[in-house]
């Protein structure tokens, strides 16, 4: 196994973070500039705001056109793309490193001297209420935006990173304009390089490449309420029934986030885990099923995500619940416990074997903690969990009278069994 170097972190003058790790095993080099705020610090008038921003990176500089952009990454064989969450957003570039300044300077160019060009707004406008009529005509990906909702309701976190239709369609030059300023403040935002490059010449071009007005951003986080669950219909006509079941749970700062993984992991986390078994392989009341778990730093989800025909709806409610039931009564063998410890590290690490993971994971790490956490520590806290971990986690997010329901499409069943 290749020993990693070190992460080498700078400030510099402006508050600007940059993080450095050399790639001793490939010639890939990935850049990525990061915000320390996301969807979550948009104001409610805002919401999508964050996004539509990340969407207009790409349609133009005062050098480049959007044509210029696709272009000048592809011609290299590179690739360049972009991300927003409730806590962040992202555009990042990969590259061969041997034309790593092409994908320093394009996406220097592209945050520091976007014009926002109205015509480019207007059309980006009309793509991104496309994008969320996607969504609203995908019901696996609509449910968890209504579940998340259901759980932090009239909060920031509960809101949708797209935003809705009646406040991207007001956006305009000017609000962006406005937006990116308070955004690309130094203090709030974070250059993250997985790749071969000198530590001199990285520090020379962050100052003169990214030249970012001092500062920080001013966020607002209204507290996290303790709200009671919800049973949730939202009547669709569709071939199948749409289910979330969970609760809120953790935020990322709490060391129970570990034993939360492994009991997420064992209930749904692949063919071999508790509820794929029950409900699919024994029962064959479903194709797709899946367990997850979502966390900000002030608090989390988990939820338990199944398509079914409209007639299973109940029962396989009866059944996910049951299960839970069964965790909470009889616990997990050891057995089961090894197991899945070595499944969850086994798909952290391997996760962790390109360029652009070994990037994203040494900037969530700054962002999220403030400190790097190491491979060999997050497996350390994996192998520390106990059983007694995971059975009082599963007390505190399994138990059926706590559990919030949100069902989409024809049927109503199971929402109000008296059995929960």
């Amino acid at each position: 196994m290749i020993a990693l170097p070190p992460i080498k972190k700078y400030v510099m003058e402006n508050g600007l973070t940059v993080l450095h790790q050399r790639n001793p095993i490939s010639r890939a080099f990935c850049i990525g500039v990061w915000t320390r705020t996301g969807a979550r610090d948009e104001r409610p008038d805002d919401a999508g705001l964050c996004h539509f921003l990340e969407h207009m990176l790409f349609k133009g500089t005062a050098r480049r056109s959007a044509f210029d952009i696709s272009q000048d990454i592809e011609r290299i064989g590179g690739s360049i793309d972009a991300f927003t969450t409730k806590d962040t957003m992202c555009v990042y570039a990969q590259v061969l490193e041997d034309h790593r300044e092409v994908a320093i300077d394009l996406i220097s160019d592209m945050v520091t001297a976007s014009v926002f060009d109205v015509e480019q707004v207007a059309l980006e406008r009309d793509v991104v209420l496309e994008e969320i009529s996607d969504v609203m005509d995908a019901p696996d990906d609509l449910i968890h935006e209504a579940f998340a909702e259901a759980i932090f309701r009239d909060h920031p976190l509960g809101r949708p990173i797209l935003g809705f239709p009646y406040t991207v369609s007001k956006m305009n030059r000017a609000g962006l304009l406005r937006y990116a300023r308070r955004v690309f403040k130094g203090g709030n935002v974070v250059i993250c390089v997985y790749g071969n490059i000198d530590e001199k010449e990285l520090r020379r071009v962050c100052k003169a490449r990214f030249a970012l007005p001092g500062g920080d951003f001013r966020r607002v986080h209204p507290r996290v309420r303790r709200n009671g669950p919800v049973r949730r219909m939202m009547r669709r006509k569709l071939h199948q029934q749409h289910i979330c079941i969970g609760t809120r749970t953790f935020s990322f700062l709490e060391e129970r986030r570990y034993p939360l993984m492994l009991l997420t992991t064992l209930l749904g986390g692949g063919m071999s885990s508790r509820l794929f078994q029950r409900i699919r392989e024994e029962k064959g009341l479903c194709y797709n099923l899946f367990t997850y778990s979502d966390h900000s730093h002030d608090a989390g989800l988990m939820a338990t995500y199944v398509a079914v025909r409209p007639r299973n709806a109940g029962l396989t409610i009866r059944e996910v619940v049951d299960e839970f039931r069964h965790v909470l009564k009889d616990g997990v063998t050891k057995d089961e416990l090894e197991s899945t410890r070595e499944q969850l590290k086994g798909r952290i690490l391997l996760g962790l074997e390109t360029s652009t993971a070994r990037m994203m994971r040494m900037a969530r790490n700054e962002i999220s903690y403030g400190r790097q956490v190491s491979e060999r520590e997050l497996i350390r806290s994996i192998d520390a969990v106990r059983l007694s971990d995971v059975q009082d986690v599963a007390r505190a997010v399994l138990e059926p009278k706590h559990l919030s329901i949100v069902s989409m499409g024809p049927s109503s069943a199971g929402l109000r069994s008296a059995s929960y």
